[in-house]
C-alpha cells in the first residue's frame, strides 16, 4: 500500500507539476489545477478502499473458526480491524499528501488537505468493509469494485453538474463521501481566487453546487457516513456469523 501510494503520488505530482502555482485566469492552467485536485482526492479513495474490500472475504474462514470457539466477539474483531486501518491509513495519507502537496503546488493549508484525505479515506474504507462483509468470495468482492467507485465518480459533480443529473437519481449523490470531499476541496482550493473574481474559479464552485451547505455540515456528514457504514458492516457481519452457526 505504501509503495502504491508513493508511486501514484509521484506520478500525479510529475504530470501536474506546479499546476496549483499557475495563473487560474488562464483556463488551461485552471483545468490542470482542477484535475490535479480531483486526482488527489480519488487516489485517497482508491488506495485505501480496495485493500479493505478484499480483507474480510480473505479472512472469513479464520474469523468464523475463531468466532465459533469464542476467541473473540464480532465487536472486538471490528475494533481491532479499525485500529489496524487507522495505523496504516494515517501514515499512508501523510506520505502521499506530502509528495502531492509540494509537487502540484496545492494552495489550501497542508493540514486541511491531510485531514480531508484521511476523512475521505476512512469513509471509503468503511463503505468497502460493509460491502466486503456482505460477500463470501474474494472474487465476488473484486466484482464489487465498480459498484464502490464508479457511482461516486459519476455523482460527485466534477464530470457533470449535479443540476444535470436526472432528478430521480440525484438523491444518490448524498450517499457518496466523494461528493462532500470534492466540495470541501474545491471550497478550500478555489475559494480565494473566486473571491478575487476569477471567473473560472467562480464558475466551478457554482456548477458543482459547493455552497449548497455550510462547510461544517459537509464535515459532519462525512463523519456520519463513516459511522453509518461501519455500524452497517458490524450488523451484517454479526448476522452472517450467527447464521453460519
Amino acid at each position: 500500500r505504501y509503495g502504491f501510494s508513493v508511486f501514484m503520488s509521484v506520478l500525479i505530482g510529475v504530470i501536474f507539476l506546479d499546476a496549483g502555482r499557475r495563473d487560474p485566469a488562464d483556463f488551461v492552467n485552471f483545468q490542470a489545477h482542477f484535475g490535479a485536485l480531483i486526482m488527489i482526492l480519488m487516489l485517497s479513495m482508491f488506495g485505501t478502499a480496495m485493500p479493505s474490500l478484499l480483507a474480510f472475504p480473505e479472512e472469513r474462514p479464520v474469523f468464523l473458526r475463531e468466532y465459533s470457539t469464542n476467541h473473540y466477539s464480532v465487536v472486538s474483531y471490528f475494533v481491532s480491524r479499525l485500529t489496524t486501518e487507522l495505523f496504516v491509513t494515517f501514515p499512508q495519507m501523510l506520505v502521499g499528501v506530502t509528495i502531492q502537496y509540494h509537487l502540484v503546488g496545492v494552495q489550501m493549508n497542508f493540514g486541511y488537505l491531510y485531514a480531508l484525505l484521511v476523512t475521505l479515506a476512512m469513509c471509503s474504507t468503511a463503505m468497502a468493509v460493509m460491502l466486503g462483509c456482505s460477500v463470501e468470495d474474494p472474487k465476488m468482492a473484486t466484482e464489487f469494485l465498480p459498484i464502490l467507485f464508479v457511482p461516486q465518480m459519476l455523482l460527485a459533480g466534477f464530470f457533470v453538474s449535479p443540476s444535470l443529473i436526472p432528478s430521480w437519481l440525484r438523491w444518490a449523490q448524498y450517499l457518496c463521501s466523494l461528493t462532500y470531499a470534492v466540495r470541501l476541496g474545491l471550497m478550500a482550493e478555489f475559494g480565494e481566487c473566486a473571491a478575487e473574481n476569477v471567473q473560472s474559479c467562480k464558475r466551478v464552485l457554482v456548477d458543482t453546487e459547493v455552497y449548497e451547505l455550510e462547510e461544517y455540515q459537509y464535515w459532519l456528514i462525512l463523519v456520519g457516513l463513516f459511522v453509518v457504514f461501519r455500524l452497517s458492516a458490524l450488523i451484517i457481519l454479526r448476522k452472517k456469523a450467527t447464521k453460519f452457526f
